[in-house]
């Protein structure tokens, strides 16, 4: 393998198609909750209107519509990480090569893509590789032998993340083959 011609791991179709439709179902199920949570909140809106002007008791619907506005942000929120979950499935790539491993992920933000775990770490600074509740983590550290510098520092403290590929065994044992600072937790 040349450093011209690194291997390429991105999800399959298959993955890349499940996301989709968990996606395009999510959003679906939650602009339809929304719609009915507008209904609610309509009705709910001109029972307090009713019972202000009566003088009758209104904790309990200010509560019920609190709660209402509460679940629409959540719902919200929810919506949002299943998009940031579908580009991050749709839009990674792990490249390896004789240099080390790259995490990209396509189709966000830079910052954003760097927080959730792009970047490039040598093979000499490959610490870990560890599954977390959501990602793969590839941990950097410093190799035991090697004086630390500002930059290898910096470099270490780099941990790529990737949510699923296609052929992880491969990519797994090709990492497992290249690292040789590589340690294993009890």
């Amino acid at each position: 393998m040349s450093t011209s011609s690194p291997l390429v791991f991105r999800p399959s179709l298959a993955q890349r198609a499940l996301a989709v439709l968990l996606c395009a179902g999510s959003w679906l199920v939650g602009i339809r909750a929304v719609g009915m949570l507008v209904n609610a909140v309509q009705g709910l809106a001109t029972l307090l209107h009713q019972a202000l002007a009566l003088g009758g008791p209104t904790t309990r619907l200010w509560l019920v519509l609190a709660l209402s506005l509460v679940l629409c942000l959540v719902g919200g929120l929810l919506l949002l990480c299943s998009t940031v979950g579908l580009f991050l499935i749709e839009g990674t790539q792990v490249l390896v090569d004789e240099m080390g491993v790259t995490v990209d992920h396509a189709g966000l933000p830079r910052p954003l893509a760097r927080r959730l775990g792009s970047g490039h770490l040598p093979w000499k600074y490959v610490a870990s590789l560890e599954k977390g509740r959501i990602f793969f983590i590839l941990r950097g550290g410093l190799p035991p032998q090697e004086p630390p510098s500002d930059l290898a520092a910096a470099t270490a403290r780099i941990n790529l993340r990737f949510l699923m590929v296609d052929e992880l065994e491969r990519l797994v044992l090709i990492i497992l083959e290249k690292s040789p600072n590589l340690t294993f937790k009890d």
